[in-house]
């Protein structure tokens, strides 16, 4: 598995207990640098992460990352422009990252599983044919998911290889589908799993637990886990992601150099941790969509 650098923080004030502004472009350009020189190869970024998606390639300077990047939500948009949406979408993301994109995801997994679907699939497979990567493989589509339960139903009607998915150690329903022969699709598929550290709540429980109520019980058996094995939280919440099988790499989103080198370091220290106990049953506890707004 392979650290990836999530770059929404780059371009949106981002995260439950984050800073509450955006990476200033100096900060943002020396944690790539940093990030670049410590071995890390892969970003993730999106068109609706404010402008950065625009600035990234400026910003990566001469290091060539691979870059995976994100399709607008069609949200309510008519019928009759939602193919065209996506063609201008796939086009702009080309337009902007050159070869350094890698793949594209639907950013919203309703987009694809929508009545029309397979024909917003088609266009974006038509306007994505005129770019390469860097090494020259065509560039790859995928799909942007919250719940294992989307992927299972869109591998049944559409050929997804690259998907990315959340994962920690309060919502382990990825590891529940990798290890349930009812998710053997899945094995064809590029897995990318984001919010091991669920926006900072499993690294800052405390101010989590005041941040999201629903999920105090939770972050309190995680605090207690962590003190029981001595692991510091960044190490312990990687080394669940770490456990989850076939996955190959791991999105984290940082706000400061500091907060990078300290990742980099809880990433080699972590081993493969099987912690199924802290499981969470209920989404408001994992599932930001249901969080109260700040």
């Amino acid at each position: 598995m392979q650290l990836a650098l999530g770059t929404v923080q780059f371009g949106l004030a981002y995260g439950a207990v984050g800073s509450g502004q955006a990476v200033a472009p100096a900060t943002a350009r020396a944690i790539l640098d940093a990030a670049w020189h410590h071995g890390l190869r892969w970003l993730d970024t999106a068109a609706t992460y404010g402008d950065i998606e625009a600035r990234l390639a400026g910003l990566c300077g001469a290091h060539r990352f691979r870059i995976v990047s994100k399709i607008v939500p069609l949200g309510a948009l008519p019928a009759a422009d939602r193919v065209q949406a996506v063609q201008h979408s796939v086009q702009r993301s080309i337009d902007r990252l050159g070869v350094r994109l890698e793949a594209l995801l639907f950013h919203s997994a309703a987009d694809l599983l929508a009545p029309d679907g397979e024909q917003l699939w088609a266009a974006a497979q038509t306007a994505a044919q005129q770019a390469t990567a860097a090494d020259g493989r065509p560039l790859r589509l995928g799909v942007s998911c919250y719940a294992p339960d989307e992927l299972l139903q869109l591998r049944q009607r559409l050929d997804i290889r690259i998907a990315q998915l959340p994962a920690n150690a309060l919502d382990q329903r990825l590891l529940d589908a990798l290890t349930d022969v009812a998710g053997a699709p899945l094995q064809g598929v590029e897995l990318h799993v984001r919010s091991a550290f669920l926006q900072g709540l499993l690294l800052s429980p405390g101010r989590g637990a005041l941040r999201v109520p629903a999920a105090a019980p939770a972050l309190a058996r995680w605090q207690a886990r962590c003190d029981q094995a001595g692991l510091p939280p960044a190490v312990a919440a990687l080394g669940v992601v770490k456990a989850l099988p076939t996955v190959q790499a791991c999105v984290v989103g940082v706000e400061t150099l500091a907060q990078w080198q300290e990742i980099a370091i809880a990433w080699q220290a972590a081993r493969p941790l099987h912690w199924p106990e802290l499981t969470a049953n209920d989404p408001a506890v994992f599932d930001p969509r249901g969080w109260p707004r700040s």
